[in-house]
């Protein structure tokens, strides 16, 4: 009897599991209804960017971005399909409580007297109740548990790489798009330069003219100078405006939750002191490419679907073979009781060549998931070389357009001294403008080129981020 009532608080307690997993399903099906049925504004706050590092504003993209959260959906599935699946585990295994198998059932069933003749036919009937309690034990699979489980963990293995892939590729975006932003809005104050320039000159050019010291067509030539100029700047703010947007969607935000030009220096600071970039690397290529060998998030996912390809291989092999199950069950048909036990060995001899051929289909996945390995060490590898050359021509612009703009600085303040004592030319003080407006626009892209390359490379090799806590150069130095 004692069995018989623990047998029942086993079963009383399954149900009350049962019980609270539906509860939480419904539960979470109510709050999905509820996001969808609600408009994104009413449950979302704006985020304050204001004087946030770079390092911060990552922080919250991670936190904000919907891709970083199914792929941290996808882990937790991922264990929970490992987890189901150590339900399937024999008494032979790691897990052999896991092996039993119980249920219960019962019914009642009723049917008509019999009848004599039609005339004593009546709608009374006899009924008898029936119930059962069996437990199943699966024995020894031959190694199918062991396989699947192995599949299992590979896939949990890949999911949680895979997070940190995405992990990585929202930080190479985020900082991607916050290094373009500050770059279109420093070269946004080049083109108010540049505007500047060709203001103070159109008014000297007016102003000579009415004292008959310059020509007519010396102030409309320096009016045309304005007007691209004027142009350029606008081209200039609309790219502000663009990398913003794409830096608000980097983030995870919107126009509402978020405003981009709360991220940017003031205006005057725009082309002064960046701080907190990237500290400058100087591996080489062979160097980067042996530490994303062990490192990379893209080749460690490939490498674990590999192994869960193999285990896949495993499985179909063991599959072939037979497998051993123990049961017994207790029944009751009123009045009788009855118990049965039964030990069962099964092979199966022929299925059409099925599990034949399911061994040479895991065979094929497997060579295709190697393959994808290999190809995934070619794609880093050639992107590591990529983001290097990169780098390095960034680094060398950046000390080529110092050199250039220091020089171009010098000359056009030459010129525009020249240019009021009548030495020079409208062409030779438009040649001058330019000269140093495009030095300084090299200057910032160099600048902002090098950051965007060493924020790729880190994503590239799974390499933790390291942020400069010193003021860098400026960029109009």
């Amino acid at each position: 009897m004692s069995h018989f009532i623990n047998i029942l608080i086993f079963i009383f307690a399954s149900i009350l599991a049962g019980c609270a997993v539906v509860s939480n399903a419904r539960q979470e099906q109510r709050n999905v209804a509820d996001k969808t049925s609600c408009d994104a504004l009413c449950k979302t706050n704006s985020i304050n960017l204001t004087n946030l590092s770079l390092e911060s504003l990552v922080t919250i993209a991670l936190s904000n971005r919907p891709s970083v959260v199914s792929a941290k959906l996808a882990v937790e599935d991922a264990r929970l399909a490992l987890k189901q699946l150590a339900s399937d585990a024999p008494v032979v295994s790691a897990t052999p409580w896991t092996a039993a198998k119980s249920s219960v059932s019962a019914s009642h069933s009723e049917s008509s007297k019999i009848a004599d003749d039609l005339d004593d036919l009546r709608f009374s009937t006899d009924g008898s109740f029936s119930g059962s309690i069996s437990l199943s034990l699966l024995v020894y699979d031959f190694g199918r548990y062991g396989a699947s489980a192995s599949a299992a963990a590979e896939e949990v293995v890949s999911a949680e790489k895979s997070l940190v892939d995405v992990g990585f590729k929202v930080f190479e975006e985020v900082s991607s798009a916050y290094f373009t932003l500050h770059e279109k809005a420093a070269l946004l104050e080049v083109a108010y330069t540049n505007e500047f320039e060709y203001s103070e000159h159109l008014k000297r050019a007016e102003d000579s003219l009415a004292v008959g010291e310059a020509k007519q067509l010396d102030v409309t030539r320096a009016r045309l100078d304005l007007s691209r100029a004027k142009e350029a700047m606008i081209a200039s703010s609309n790219a502000v405006i663009t990398a913003g947007a794409e830096f608000l969607r980097a983030m995870g935000l919107d126009a509402v939750h978020g405003d981009f030009y709360e991220v940017l220096p003031p205006p005057s600071d725009r082309l002064g002191l960046m701080r907190k970039a990237f500290a400058s690397t100087s591996f080489s290529a062979d160097e980067a490419f042996s530490f994303a060998q062990t490192n990379s998030p893209a080749i460690a996912i490939a490498r674990a679907r590999l192994r869960s390809a193999s285990s896949r291989v495993d499985y179909a092999i063991a599959d072939l073979r037979p497998s051993i199950s123990a049961g017994a069950s207790l029944k009751f048909t009123d009045p009788v009781w009855a118990w049965s036990w039964a030990v069962d060995a099964a092979q199966s001899l022929f299925q059409g060549f099925r599990k034949t051929t399911a061994v040479e289909r895991s065979v094929v996945s497997m060579k295709i998931a190697s393959s994808n390995v290999d190809e995934a060490q070619q794609a880093v590898s050639e992107a590591i070389e990529i983001a290097l050359a990169d780098r390095d021509n960034s680094l060398k612009a950046r000390d080529t357009a110092r050199t250039s703009l220091r020089q171009a600085r010098e000359n056009l303040d030459t010129v525009k001294m020249q240019y009021q004592l009548g030495d020079v030319s409208r062409i030779e003080f438009t040649e001058g403008v330019s000269a140093f407006v495009d030095a300084l626009g090299s200057s910032i892209s160099a600048f902002y080129g090098q950051q965007r390359a060493e924020a790729q490379l880190f994503s590239l090799l799974g390499l933790k981020p390291v942020y400069s806590q010193s003021d860098v150069r400026g960029l109009n130095e």
